[in-house]
């Protein structure tokens, strides 16, 4: 994993045989049933440069919703921003699907590079 200004990600095996993955407030516990070892080094891979690409589209992803928003770029902030259009009538920004959104890209890195019974 590469260093950026505000920390280099960690990743790290817990004793229960968990991923921890951890970078600025991006904080990830993982546990993988199948061929874990390879989709936690998917998880890895994927999750090194996360939080400078949801960094780098930060002032959107605090714009409140409209239903004219702009589309972003990235692909956890696209997925933010999809979990929270419907809700354009209430004030939401794409922050509010921060947590779901990284958990669901780590995932669709994992699933993609080896088959996992859970």
């Amino acid at each position: 994993m590469t260093t950026r200004p505000w920390g280099a990600p960690t990743a790290a095996h817990l004793p229960d045989g968990r991923l921890h993955l951890q970078h600025g407030p991006i904080d990830l516990v993982i546990a993988a049933e199948g061929a874990a070892e390879p989709a936690y080094r998917a998880a890895i891979a994927r999750f090194d440069d996360l939080l400078a690409t949801l960094v780098a589209e930060l002032p959107a992803l605090r714009t409140p919703v409209a239903h004219d928003t702009p589309d972003v770029a990235g692909p956890v902030a696209r997925r933010m921003l999809a979990a929270c259009r419907p809700y354009h009538t209430t004030f939401i920004t794409p922050m509010a699907a921060v947590a779901g959104a990284v958990a669901d890209e780590v995932l669709a890195a994992m699933v993609a590079a080896v088959p996992l019974r859970r």
